[in-house]
């Protein structure tokens, strides 16, 4: 089998695309950690009402003792796993956080771009409104590729020139 070749895509579309997979594979990770955690939560449960039941019929002795220190350590393991499992989902939160930041950056590259094509082709309108949410950015159409680089770099450094200034007046103000 062999692979189409690929076009090659904007990095502002490649970051949404991996903030797209990230959390799609996050909840379903999420899903299975919350079946685990029930588990962990019936293996305690079970361990400690077979060691009851144990204590209920059976006399005192060695065997019975050593059965019910086994299932005390079924009981120590099951709630060392669903500590861990609280510790995934600190990490899940975490990955979330990730996502996010990425969106963000994305978001600003879209920014970034739309500036650009905006001084290139100002008869066009490339400063369309931009959308609140991280969700939206993610629909976005991917935009053409820059005319020239002398072009781009300029426009760029104009960019950052005018973000300067502007962060020079609002340090000014406060």
């Amino acid at each position: 089998m062999t692979e189409s070749p690929q076009e090659p895509q904007a990095i502002p579309d490649q970051l949404m695309q991996i903030a797209r997979e990230q959390e799609g594979g996050a909840e379903r990770v999420l899903d299975q950690i919350e079946v685990v955690q029930h588990s962990f939560e019936e293996i305690q449960a079970l361990s400690k009402e077979c060691q009851d039941i144990l204590r209920g019929l059976v006399p005192p002795s060695e065997e019975l003792e050593a059965l019910t220190a086994r299932l005390e350590q079924i009981g120590f393991h099951a709630d060392n796993g669903a500590y861990n499992i609280q510790g995934a989902f600190d990490l899940y939160q975490y990955q979330d956080v990730v996502r996010q930041k990425l969106e963000r950056v994305g978001r600003s590259l879209i920014e970034v771009a739309q500036y650009v094509l905006g001084r290139l082709q100002p008869a066009e309108d490339h400063l369309p409104k931009m959308a609140p949410s991280g969700r939206d950015i993610l629909l976005r159409e991917p935009q053409m590729a820059d005319v020239t680089k002398e072009d781009a770099d300029k426009i760029v450094a104009d960019f950052f020139a005018k973000a300067m200034r502007e962060k020079a007046a609002k340090q000014a103000e406060g």
